[in-house]
């Protein structure tokens, strides 16, 4: 089939014969010009693939973009991914640079609280001592006094903290006479005791108690009679304290 180019090359060379040559030869139309219309065709062949070539390499192009808008998206999506990555990172681990810093304190306070501080005292009479009706006894003689509680010149423990203490009076009488005393919490008996023998016998006795105490209440050894507090070397009377849990 003949390009449009073509067919007006033939007419025009078909019109510019004389008519009489035309009628009286059997030649083909336009033979004589077909080297010249084979050339024409190819370069308008080759000017269509140039045109076509064009076009798919515009195509290209904007596929070539369309995958590197493609890729410079998915780098930037990349590259905010890891920020945000990153950035969860180090929020948790701030989280837990709170949580173990919380943890550890309460761990400290329940450590603190848990620890039970030393807490005790004992001492005794250095003498034999008469002790009026209603007179506290002044143990004056200190042995142990962990947490400086005791006072040796009033006969009075203060608790340092509140808690559970455990108390002990051990008390000597001489012969024929008696010795009745009491453990005392802020003026509250907590146990009592009477020590006698009619027989003159010299002998002791203990009484012991577990009292919870305030911060700051007071205990001491109060006698409910006068009584001769009697001591030698083979007798002490003394008193005696400790916090068992606080």
């Amino acid at each position: 089939m003949l390009t449009p180019i073509l067919i007006v090359v033939c007419l025009i060379s078909v019109t510019s014969g004389h008519p009489h040559e035309r009628r009286q030869n059997d030649e083909p139309i336009c033979s004589k010009f077909d080297y010249e219309e084979k050339l024409l065709e190819k370069m308008i062949r080759m000017e269509m693939k140039m045109e076509k070539i064009k076009e798919e390499v515009k195509d290209k192009e904007k596929n070539i973009m369309s995958v590197a808008t493609n890729l410079s998206q998915r780098v930037g999506n990349m590259e905010n991914d890891e920020i945000q990555f990153q950035r969860g990172i180090n929020r948790t681990m701030v989280e837990f640079a709170d949580s173990f810093c919380q943890e550890n304190s309460k761990l400290s306070d329940l450590a603190d609280k848990s620890l039970i501080p030393i807490v005790g005292f004992n001492a005794h009479l250095s003498l034999t001592k008469t002790v009026n009706r209603g007179d506290r006894v002044v143990f004056d003689t200190v042995i142990t006094n962990q947490g400086d509680s005791y006072g040796s010149s009033t006969g009075i423990f203060t608790a340092p903290y509140t808690g559970l203490y455990f108390f002990s009076a051990h008390v000597c009488n001489e012969g024929n006479k008696n010795v009745i005393y009491s453990i005392y919490q802020e003026g509250t008996q907590l146990t009592r005791c009477t020590q006698y023998d009619n027989n003159g016998v010299y002998s002791c006795s203990s009484v012991s108690t577990i009292a919870m105490v305030n911060k700051a209440e007071r205990v001491w050894v109060q006698t409910l009679y006068t009584s001769v507090f009697y001591t030698d070397g083979y007798r002490w009377n003394a008193f005696s304290g400790s916090l068992l849990n606080k």
